[in-house]
């Protein structure tokens, strides 16, 4: 559990500290007019593309991603009848990392916080959350990695401890063979003793026997 803690603080320790960040400042997507630039400190440009993609679907819009994303005559149902036109650029920042750069085409202009304060907000509001769920989904991947590498060290672990305790058997074993050897050899050490001391008292019949033998004439 520690080695799990640690590799996810190194992995996230950039994440919990960057922050996902909204300007409003002119944007150049098929064209430099005003728009949302849209700052996610995580991923890269292929893993958000995939949520950006679902986020403009949810427009109700046909969406082309051919040269840049483009939604052609969406509708939101927060902003009234009125289709609009959906610009969007991903640009993948060196550090890790995108800016997605949003306009919005209301049908001759642009989505601005001046001129369109309640549509501004919207699709203010819509950009900071999907920003946000993506964020998550990218964090909560790199958590499944982390939890990959721990299953993958709890597991050499594992196998480590039982390798010792197999070697411990081993050793157990061969202290239960020694002491068993020392056993038998006490005991027969004192079996030799025995026999070696029966043997000199069978000597010393025969002798005693061979001598009164020799003292019959």
């Amino acid at each position: 559990m520690k080695l799990f803690t640690s590799l996810l603080l190194v992995v996230m320790g950039f994440s919990l500290s960057a922050q996902i960040t909204i300007k409003e400042q002119k944007v150049d997507v098929d064209g430099a007019e005003n728009g949302y630039f849209v700052t996610i400190p995580y991923g890269d440009e292929k893993t958000i593309a995939k949520d950006l993609k679902e986020e403009m679907k949810s427009w109700k819009g046909k969406l082309s991603t051919k040269d840049v994303y483009f939604a052609d005559d969406c509708k939101l149902k927060e902003i009234g009848d009125n289709t609009f036109d959906a610009y969007a650029k991903i640009e993948a920042l060196t550090k890790g990392g995108v800016n997605v750069l949003v306009k919005i085409d209301l049908g001759g202009a642009f989505v601005n916080s001046k001129d369109h304060p309640t549509e501004y907000k919207v699709f203010e509001k819509k950009l900071y959350d999907f920003a946000v769920a993506t964020a998550k989904n990218i964090i909560e991947e790199e958590a499944k990695e982390v939890e990959k590498i721990q299953k993958e060290k709890e597991d050499e672990l594992k196998d480590i401890k039982e390798e010792l305790e197999k070697q411990e058997d081993i050793i157990k074993d061969a202290k239960k063979q020694i002491a068993n050897a020392e056993e038998a050899i006490k005991a027969g050490n004192q079996d030799k003793a025995k026999k070696e001391t029966e043997i000199k008292e069978t000597v010393s019949k025969v002798e005693m026997i061979r001598e009164k033998k020799s003292a019959v004439k």
